[in-house]
């Protein structure tokens, strides 16, 4: 094998300044968990042996740790996806009691710290395609599914599971349009570069997807009477539960 030219820092600089500009210009953003293995398993530990970084530097050293060639191989050939051995029944929400209850007006802390990233709705819709399910915010899924998408990414801020449910949820929205129109919304998307895997619906799926699309308006349509029953209780000083009238 023919021995590798020694490589400049000008060198390195200019690839360094080529693929950050082919990142952010939106075409390539898809390709990022790429160049940040090139970037931190190839160009930094060149800079170090170059002299151009401190190779005991903190922030050096946990960038070239998290792009080590052990982790390089784990992020580009993840474990296989949890796959349920037998489908799981979706369940209709309907059938269990829902409680009613009033807000203290108090605005919810937002979780989100980042936006899911092109490989990380990969992962979740390649769950998706596999498993045909609805998946509720309080799914034990969402917690596996985020693990999993943070794990690509591991030097980076985490995603919480509110997220990846909110994504399922995006999933289902998209299921409500016709046939034509989810294919023209995820080939833009995937034109956009957010993501690389086609979304499948089955014939069940969309029936669950639109059954609970019925359930949810219905829900919503006798939530301003259920609310007066609610603080008139309270006002008498009844903790008595109401149960959404549906």
């Amino acid at each position: 094998m023919a021995k590798v030219k020694s490589v400049s820092t000008k060198e390195l600089n200019t690839v360094n300044d080529v693929l950050g500009r082919l990142l952010l210009a939106g075409e390539f953003t898809h390709m990022k968990l790429h160049v940040q293995s090139i970037l931190g398993g190839m160009l930094l530990p060149q800079m170090v042996n170059n002299g151009d970084l401190d190779g005991d530097d903190p922030d050096v050293t946990k960038l070239i740790d998290a792009y080590s060639k052990e982790k390089v191989k784990a992020l580009l050939n993840p474990e296989p996806l949890p796959i349920e051995v037998e489908r799981i029944v979706m369940e209709k929400v309907f059938e269990r009691p829902i409680y009613r209850r009033i807000k203290n007006g108090v605005n919810k802390e937002s979780r989100m710290v980042k936006q899911l990233t092109p490989e990380g709705r990969d992962i979740l819709i390649r769950w998706w395609n596999v498993n045909q399910r609805l998946v509720p915010k309080e799914d034990p899924v969402c917690v596996t599914l985020t693990e999993q998408t943070n794990a690509l990414d591991p030097a980076s801020d985490p995603l919480s599971s509110m997220q990846v449910g909110g994504y399922f949820s995006h999933l289902c929205r998209v299921g409500l349009k016709t046939e034509d129109a989810r294919i023209t919304i995820f080939e833009r998307s995937i034109m956009r570069g957010d993501h690389t895997v086609m979304p499948k619906y089955t014939a069940p799926l969309l029936e669950a997807i639109e059954e609970n699309w019925r359930f949810e308006r219905a829900l919503e349509e006798t939530r301003k009477a259920d609310h007066a029953k609610l603080i008139s209780l309270r006002a008498k000083g009844s903790n008595q539960k109401v149960i959404a009238n549906v």
